[in-house]
């Protein structure tokens, strides 16, 4: 656990370089202690979590809850998908994220989503190279700056 809890460490921080990263890591990203938080993933029949490996290394995870929607239909919600940049040219996320479709149509679910930092281009057309496209966005405002036009 503690080389995937070190993974998603550094994924947080990177997140802190893109808009919404702030608001991501106070809100929807998993909390402290990391190592607890994988060890729920992998007790979690709805879950899954996956460590990619390149030249012997553990360079990235990615993990995935089933998650039923208000009509009854489940889908699978891609919690964090993350690749050190090293790695991001050489198919682990592909990889990652091959085998977390494959989780979804072993579990009959329906769909698959993923979360994206609305300034992380990068990881929206990664996403998009699987035919995912965006179904919503999350407007947020702080309100302690001035709001007047």
């Amino acid at each position: 656990m503690d080389l995937v809890a070190g993974l998603a460490r550094e994924a947080r921080h990177e997140a802190l370089e893109y808009r919404g990263g702030e608001r991501w890591l106070a809100t929807e990203a998993a909390p402290e202690p990391l190592e607890d938080h994988f060890r729920e993933l992998l007790a979690d029949p709805d879950a899954v979590l996956l460590i990619g490996v390149w030249e012997k290394s553990v360079v990235g995870y990615g993990w995935a809850r089933r998650w039923i929607r208000l009509d009854g239909s489940p889908v699978g919600r891609i919690g964090e998908l993350f690749v050190t940049p090293d790695a991001r040219s050489v198919g682990v996320g592909e990889s990652l994220f091959n085998a977390l479709l494959l989780w979804a149509g072993n579990e009959k679910l329906v769909a698959i989503d993923a979360f994206v930092l609305p300034g992380h281009r990068a990881a929206k057309n990664f996403f998009e190279t699987f035919k995912m496209t965006a179904h919503g966005l999350i407007m947020h405002t702080r309100l302690d700056q001035d709001h007047t036009t």
